[in-house]
């Protein structure tokens, strides 16, 4: 009888084992650390704004900064919109996940009296 097939070489399954999770480990330092350009988040927070009534501007910071939300933390960028509602022009404030794009932040902004 021959044996060769129960003569796998005993090394193959952790050679096999530790080079997959070191494949693992570097796609995910390469493709884990990935962020939507600010420009890109600023289209996505515009077009949902679009949706609901005419924007009639908007801006974003270019340069991320540090968020924090109880234990989480991330990177984001602030940025705003303006939008008409009942013929006026409204503002709001956000702040965006630089990776994912996600809404953190949201808030109307009052303007005064004499604008």
């Amino acid at each position: 009888m021959n044996d060769s097939n129960n003569s796998l070489n005993p090394w193959l399954l952790p050679v096999t084992l530790g080079a997959s999770g070191v494949v693992g480990f570097l796609a995910g330092k390469l493709f884990g650390q990935r962020r939507i350009s600010a420009d890109q988040i600023l289209k996505m927070i515009r077009d949902d704004f679009k949706r609901e009534g005419e924007v009639t501007g908007s801006w974003i910071n270019q340069h991320r900064i540090p968020y924090q939300r109880f234990a989480v933390k991330t990177e984001a960028y602030e940025g705003g919109v303006t939008r008409l509602e009942d013929n006026q022009p409204v503002d709001y404030q956000f702040i965006a996940d630089a990776k994912t794009g996600s809404l953190l932040s949201l808030k109307r902004v009052e303007r005064s009296l004499n604008n």
